[in-house]
């Protein structure tokens, strides 16, 4: 069983996860191989085990990936090693992949729980991609582009979140897990997180979606 998220680029889904992590014990993050230069506060092992391209494609040829994908000329992937490293701790993987790596996952494991993190707006996508500082502006259109694209692929995702004010998305968030995942003293899930978690299911949300998406256009 395994929990998986993804996002947009500058959708907030790494704050999210960092939140979920501080409260649900039963959880374990999977950490990816990545092709892609370290970024400032990044730590190797924790973020990312951050590798060269020439190690990424031997590891690939030996069939060491459950998922990998090429995202913005970089290369990241989940092994089954650490697959594996999270299970013997008794723990939940939790997945935080791109959205072809939640279809490769989609299609190897049949147990898991796939949730989409998208921004309100546009405007405030922009916004956030602005306020990073990590984006030249060719960059930063390319991303915008590409977030309309993968934003059109929500329909692969059980639940969605919009995150407009970080403390709600990280309620619905932590509801999702909780109603999915049964909690590990038995007691009796409240049924107010069972209604916000359905008010996230994607045939609540599909209107919200496209809406969203009418602003990117």
């Amino acid at each position: 069983m395994i929990f998986v998220i993804s996002a947009p680029s500058g959708a907030g889904k790494t704050t999210l996860i960092n939140k979920l992590l501080k409260f649900e014990s039963r959880l374990m993050f999977s950490v990816s191989n990545t092709t892609r230069g370290i970024r400032e506060n990044e730590i190797d092992g924790i973020n990312y085990y951050f590798i060269s391209k020439d190690e990424f494609c031997k590891m690939i040829d030996n069939d060491e990936f459950v998922e990998w994908a090429e995202v913005y000329d970089n290369y990241y992937g989940t092994t089954k090693n650490e697959i594996l490293r999270i299970i013997e701790n008794g723990k939940i993987p939790l997945f935080d992949v791109d959205i072809q790596g939640s279809v490769s996952l989609r299609k190897k494991i049949k147990n898991g729980t796939f949730v989409f993190i998208i921004p309100p707006s546009y405007d405030d996508l922009k916004r956030r991609l602005i306020e990073r500082k990590t984006e030249n502006q060719e960059q930063l259109n390319l991303r915008l582009k590409n977030a309309y694209k993968e934003i059109n692929e929500y329909s692969n995702f059980e639940y969605i979140i919009i995150n407009d004010k970080v403390d709600v998305a990280f309620e619905q968030l932590r509801a999702i897990v909780i109603t999915n995942f049964k909690p590990e003293n038995e007691v009796e899930v409240p049924d107010e997180l069972f209604i916000m978690a359905d008010r996230c299911k994607l045939e609540n949300m599909k209107d919200k979606v496209d809406r969203i998406l009418e602003g990117f256009k």
